[in-house]
């Protein structure tokens, strides 16, 4: 046990414990126990995914301090990439649960080994110790003399002075598939939608010299196979002209090769803009996208990250029997955090808003997955219809470009309903919560003289910033 600490915050850590709570929507939801007088009370804290970054800069403080916490425990993957004074590191286990195997799955050697890097940092200590806790039990024979073969197994990877791994490309089994015709499957189309597309007269040479340029096609020219590498290029060019949609224009396929999505999924965004499907403001375009999400959903688990949308949902979810239906669960979750998190609201009340009883909140574990990982991927699709236009302008210069699409990723991004609110948050900066930020944007709110709906965003900068100025010399 660790002796319990009471550790004051600087003032630099309180302004993001404030934040912190401000985004939370109370103490109470947080990792961390701090007191009214500032005081953490513990001696130990966390780093791990579901930490938003503030909480992690200020669990990352705490720790590197002499006079701070005195314990920080990790995931083995968030442990991976952790770079902090540490004297000792505890592994707990030598395995971790592989969710594509549905099964505990020992660590790779190299995994093992980064992360006993962890104890003893040039510049911080000479030296560090590492205990391992294996996660079998390890059976002694005193009789027989002999010892569970698992203790022999960690044993090669520690005994070694070196561990050599072995770099290989994913592109190389990828491109085999696609020129073999075998086992293709979301991978592989994703590969062949990134694929760059030039002008009419040369469309293949970009996608000709990226697939050229892979650590795959060099390590083939090392091992002297040249043929390999052009009838893979030829291969992944024809599979991605069979895909590509008749009516695709060249435009299109920039945009998805950008996006890294099929032609089809670009092509049937485009339809709905040309139908004035996105004229409105910020709230009814990202309404017009679930709308087009809602009739489309083969596309959603295409456009997000089908694990970011899983970690919203419990077994339930993952054991419906197709993408469809799943799609079809999580839309309706997803507009209504959505919708929270762009009003401004903190993430208790995205928690209960999805039916999360009030005695259960706890750390607002649903809504911190979606503020860490689901808002930006929300963002990603917010930012399709942009693209559309700005890849339709680089054609034609007529083609207007309206603040309210070109603002859109940005403002889910950030959880702001509007331009002027998105620059409200950025005019204010990253010390200020997106909470708070939406409180000073009200109070600015007469203020704000009308933009033009195709300014640029720097206008809008400008207007915002005049609008703050003059708030500012009415509260004297």
């Amino acid at each position: 046990m660790l002796p319990e600490r009471r550790i004051k915050l600087t003032d630099a850590e309180e302004e993001i414990w404030k934040r912190v709570e401000e985004e939370m929507g109370g103490a109470q939801h947080c990792y961390l126990k701090v007191d009214a007088s500032g005081t953490v009370i513990g001696g130990a804290t966390s780093h791990h995914a579901q930490l938003l970054k503030d909480e992690r800069d200020l669990h990352k403080s705490l720790f590197e301090r002499r006079d701070g916490l005195d314990a920080l425990f990790a995931t083995s993957t968030v442990a991976q990439g952790m770079n902090l004074p540490s004297d000792i590191v505890l592994i707990a286990g030598d395995s971790r649960w592989d969710d594509t195997k549905d099964k505990m799955q020992q660590l790779d050697a190299h995994e093992l080994l980064n992360a006993a890097g962890r104890a003893g940092r040039a510049g911080e200590s000479g030296q560090g110790f590492v205990l391992i806790v294996p996660s079998r039990v390890i059976d002694l024979d005193d009789g027989a003399n002999k010892i569970d073969h698992h203790w022999m197994s960690l044993q090669g990877i520690f005994a070694q002075s070196d561990q050599c791994l072995v770099i290989d490309d994913p592109l190389t089994d990828l491109l085999d598939h696609i020129h073999n015709e075998i086992n293709i499957g979301d991978n592989e189309d994703y590969l062949l939608a990134r694929l760059p597309a030039g002008p009419d007269d040369d469309k293949d040479l970009p996608a000709r010299a990226m697939l050229g340029r892979s650590f795959a096609a060099y390590r083939k020219r090392v091992e002297g196979k040249a043929k390999w590498i052009e009838s893979r290029i030829d291969a992944a060019l024809v599979r991605r002209d069979e895909l590509a949609p008749d009516e695709a224009v060249p435009v299109l396929g920039q945009v998805a090769s950008s996006a890294g999505l099929p032609v089809d999924i670009v092509a049937s965004l485009a339809k709905r803009i040309d139908k004035g499907k996105f004229d409105g403001d910020t709230k009814e375009c990202v309404e017009a996208l679930f709308r087009w999400l809602e009739k489309n959903p083969e596309y959603v688990l295409q456009v997000l990250r089908p694990n970011d949308v899983e970690g919203l949902f419990g077994k339930k979810y993952k054991e419906l029997p197709s993408s469809i239906e799943q799609a079809r669960h999580a839309l309706p979750v997803i507009r209504i955090l959505l919708e929270k998190w762009m009003a401004g609201e903190p993430l208790n009340q995205l928690e209960l808003a999805i039916g999360t009883h009030a005695d259960k909140l706890g750390t607002c574990e649903v809504a911190r997955h979606f503020a860490v990982r689901m808002a930006s991927d929300m963002a990603f699709v917010a930012g399709l219809p942009a693209r559309i236009i700005a890849a339709r302008k680089m054609e034609d210069d007529t083609v207007v470009m309206p603040t309210v699409l070109a603002t859109l990723a940005g403002a889910v991004r950030r959880g702001c309903d509007s331009p002027d609110m998105l620059a409200n948050a950025v005019n204010l900066g990253r010390e200020v919560s997106r909470v708070a930020a939406r409180l000073a944007f009200e109070k600015i709110g007469k203020h704000i003289s009308a933009g033009d709906p195709a300014e640029p965003f720097e206008a809008t900068l400008e207007r915002i910033r005049t609008a703050q100025l003059v708030s500012m010399f009415d509260a004297l």
